[in-house]
């Protein structure tokens, strides 16, 4: 097939210095425009520490603080430069030490989902997309002509995934509480024996609760053999420092799991983490044997540098900011209740204008708002002054969270 232009040029091309034309370039002017976007980076994160309350447009996760991902974008750009005397590391040098890194964020993901690292096998993914074709593909590989059974909380992108892979996909129906519907679940397997692949969430459209492990299991073992793959999203970072109990993890019942962490660790590029337990490693979901050198070194330079302690501190921190976010929304006449593992914050819908600048998201009559960074009280105050400005709305009623608070793990 022809390429085809888009309708409307103008409205996506990009400026004249950033072209890729039919010959190459002035490298010169390549490595420049990298380094525009070092500086452009390092400006954005200056803003968002400059800037009042009052300008949700910083938004950028590498506005966040905690790292200069600029300098280590730099320092990245020139690892192609001569190194000195002596033979270099070369491209097996260059292979082998992304893959250490890369052993390294998984070895600290298996112990947050309490997995045993012997039977444990993952990789760095490029984002939640990758995380869940990575999971389908583990799940297909142990239970080969077995459907997937998902609710329309699941990733946008798993139908795409199923209908690649070969999957049939079976739509089970969702509680009052977004959850999957369990006794939905086991009357859909026990029409169709011999297995099923389950793509449960730790999150549901509007911030309600995720989705039983254990009910799920329960429900789907009367057909056969059961594929857990769980989809949670920035919760594989929080959930395990958190004072509400998710289960979530591979201790809880997932066979397979995935998570984000840009946003969490306000990392420039999109970058998460798939753990499979099993006696064979996943296939990664760009095709490739090597992870992505930059989400690898970024991902673990933002774990490395904070440590255990240094990434539960900013977890707690976002606790602190949604049960703040909580409290003063309500205030203002919206009631407000955190939802799920009580990072988001779930209030009656605002004017439109309110959500679009405040890029809330919106479920029916619900707005919420999620506590991660670049979320912080004085954004929350900014915030509810647009609420209290607009009015309270009336009264909706919220449904109770989907569990009641799990007790905390004592080494968490």
């Amino acid at each position: 097939m022809a390429y085809e232009p888009p309708a409307d040029p103008s409205a996506s091309a990009p400026p004249p210095r950033d072209r890729v034309g039919v010959t190459g370039a002035d490298p010169v002017g390549t490595r420049r425009r990298l380094t525009d976007l070092t500086a452009a980076l390092r400006a954005t994160a200056d803003r968002a520490a400059a800037a009042g309350p009052d300008d949700p447009a910083v938004d950028f996760p590498a506005s966040a603080e905690g790292g200069d991902y600029a300098a280590l974008l730099a320092a990245l750009a020139d690892l192609d430069e001569p190194q000195g005397p002596g033979p270099g590391p070369g491209a097996d040098g260059a292979v082998a030490t992304v893959l250490g890194l890369e052993r390294a964020v998984v070895d600290f993901c298996t112990d947050l989902a309490l997995g045993d690292p012997r039977r444990v096998h993952g990789h760095v993914t490029g984002g939640a997309a990758e995380g869940v074709l990575g999971g389908l593909r583990a799940a297909r590989r142990a239970l080969p002509g077995a459907p997937l059974y998902v609710t329309a909380a699941a990733h946008h992108a798993a139908a795409d995934h199923a209908r690649r892979l070969g999957l049939d996909v079976v739509e089970v129906r969702q509680g009052e509480d977004g959850a999957m519907d369990t006794a939905a679940l086991a009357q859909l397997t026990a029409a169709r024996p011999g297995g099923a692949i389950v793509l449960a969430t730790t999150h549901t459209a509007g911030g309600a609760g995720g989705d039983d492990l254990t009910a799920i299991r329960a429900a789907a073992t009367p057909a056969g053999p059961v594929h857990v793959h769980v989809e949670a999203g920035p919760a594989g970072l929080t959930a395990p420092f958190g004072s509400r109990g998710l289960a979530w993890d591979l201790r809880d019942g997932a066979d397979s799991l995935s998570f984000t962490a840009h946003r969490l660790l306000g990392l420039p590029v999109p970058s998460g983490v798939l753990l499979t337990a099993g006696a064979a490693a996943p296939a990664r979901g760009n095709g490739g044997r090597t992870p992505n050198p930059l989400a690898t070194a970024l991902l673990w330079a933002a774990l490395r540098d904070r440590g255990y302690d240094g990434v539960r501190a900013l977890v707690r921190s976002c606790y602190e900011t949604a049960d703040y976010a909580a409290g003063h929304i309500t205030a203002t006449g919206y009631h407000a209740v955190p939802t799920g593992h009580g990072l988001t914050v779930r209030f009656p819908r605002p004017a439109a204008d309110v959500c679009a600048r405040w890029r809330l998201t919106t479920s029916g009559p619900y707005a919420c708002l999620t506590a991660l960074p670049p979320v912080t009280p004085a954004r929350v105050d900014a915030l509810c002054r647009d609420l209290f400005a607009a009015g309270p709305l009336p009264t909706v009623p919220l449904p109770r969270p989907a569990s009641e608070p799990r007790t905390a793990r004592a080494a968490r």
